[in-house]
């Protein structure tokens, strides 16, 4: 059956793998299918070109890019009433929601996964209206995320990620906050990161939320409160492999909703995409999305 397809692409200079899209492109049209690529220029035209794509009723919506770009696509179609099938290429730096489905790296297998791999239902989680659909952190990894240039991404791929850490550690400082998850607090004070998970991965493949799962309907919550500088040094490599659950310096839980209050600014960030407020309330959206995975 032919399909009507918009394919959304983050351009990166000369990256060899746009030659790759438009012969992907070439042979989705000599299949017979109506395809739309557009590339984005700027913050904000991804979720539009998305927007756009559900308001014409396309079956399928391809986001070719990085997490970021899955991001914005997530939430130009997440309110729509006609919702595309979303199938995602990862030509990205750290591309983690790729990874956490199995979507391969090459582009003309990405490209067949969309087409004709299996629809997954995958929770749209949300804090304070945006859409996420891996992880959201504040705090020290949030830091460490936004302060990664896109050059220095480009350049280094996953490592950017991890410099920038070792930057940010260097002015290592505790914020003050109460954590309320389903009405009840779980921790009110100082604390020096904290993650909401809708999934495993984020920042290149740290796991800071190890059992989460796109599917559950809930939320993995880890809080680490006001370590010095030297115990949370000692703990970050058990918070990039994923085995830090049973430690006493973190708090974890499982809930449905999460509110984050802090007197003074906080800056968060939901599948690398930056906000900055006193306030966080997260949530599960009431309507999952249907992604493209490897059969």
């Amino acid at each position: 059956m032919a399909l009507k397809i918009a394919l959304i692409v983050r351009p990166r200079g000369t990256d060899p793998r746009l030659d790759e899209l438009r012969a992907a492109v070439t042979q989705l049209r000599r299949a017979g299918h109506r395809v739309r690529p557009r590339l984005t220029y700027e913050t904000g035209d991804a979720r539009r070109l998305a927007r756009a794509a559900a308001t014409r009723h396309y079956d399928l919506v391809i986001a070719a890019g990085g997490d970021g770009t899955v991001n914005e696509v997530v939430n130009g179609i997440a309110r729509c009433r006609w919702q595309p099938r979303l199938g995602v290429v990862p030509v990205g730096t750290a591309n983690d929601f790729a990874r956490g489905l199995g979507i391969p790296t090459s582009v003309e297998e990405a490209v067949e996964v969309a087409l004709r791999g299996r629809p997954v239902v995958v929770d749209a989680a949300r804090v304070n209206g945006r859409f996420f659909v891996n992880v959201s952190t504040g705090g020290f990894g949030a830091e460490a995320t936004g302060e990664a240039s896109q050059d220095a991404k480009r350049r280094l791929g996953p490592l950017a990620y991890l410099l920038t850490g070792a930057r940010q550690f260097l002015g290592f400082k505790r914020r003050r906050a109460r954590f309320t998850a389903d009405g009840k607090v779980l921790h009110e004070g100082e604390f020096v990161m904290f993650a909401v998970g809708n999934a495993r991965r984020t920042g290149g493949g740290t796991l800071l939320t190890p059992l989460a799962r796109h599917g559950n309907g809930r939320l993995e919550v880890i809080v680490v409160p006001g370590l010095s500088r030297l115990d949370f040094l000692a703990l970050m490599p058990d918070l990039r492999a994923g085995t830090h659950l049973e430690s006493p310096d973190v708090l974890y839980l499982r809930a449905s909703e999460l509110v984050v209050e802090s007197e003074r600014p906080v800056r968060v960030n939901a599948d690398g995409e930056p906000l900055r407020a006193r306030r966080f309330a997260y949530a599960i959206a009431t309507r999952p999305l249907s992604v493209m995975a490897p059969v």
